[in-house]
């Protein structure tokens, strides 16, 4: 028993310290956990009694790691909700988790599309027509803007 708790209390500690860093999704900390716990030999049950305990602390919330990570792309480097879906979909945020947030959020796409593309306007700038609108519709398509937001962004800086 005493182990037990001694190995409990080892594991919380490997899981403040990556905690530190910045906000995490209940699937990256699983998979932190479970991959030091090979070395270590940690059962399965205590590691998911650390990450309930976490739950239950507030330090691992996937809500709240939507919202932060959305907020902090979207003000430094503006992308379309398709490439954030698939961003959060590689950290392990649920669809359904994901589907609640943008129902609930409104997102101004065309704003975000841009303040991406005004700074790169300038290199643009002196290409010719044709060209400058294609790198342009490339830039923000391969930033997950629609085409129909991509195009009117492109109609406003021109």
């Amino acid at each position: 028993m005493f182990e037990e708790k001694r190995i409990f209390q080892n594991i919380l500690n490997v899981a403040y310290f990556y905690l530190k860093f910045r906000l995490r999704t209940e699937k990256e900390m699983n998979d932190y956990l479970h991959k030091k716990g090979v070395k270590q030999n940690w059962s399965d049950k205590l590691i998911q009694s650390v990450i309930e305990q976490l739950k239950e602390e507030g330090l691992i919330n996937d809500k709240k790691f939507i919202q932060q990570f959305v907020e902090e792309r979207n003000s430094y480097k503006p992308k379309g909700i398709y490439v954030l879906r698939s961003e959060l979909l590689r950290y392990g945020i649920s669809k359904e988790l994901m589907d609640e947030y943008f129902e609930r959020t409104t997102i101004n796409e065309e704003k975000l599309a841009y303040r991406a593309l005004v700074k790169r306007w300038d290199r643009l700038h002196g290409l010719p027509e044709d060209q400058r609108f294609k790198k342009a519709m490339d830039f923000l398509l391969r930033r997950g803007f629609s085409f129909s937001t991509a195009k009117n962004v492109i109609k406003k800086l021109e």
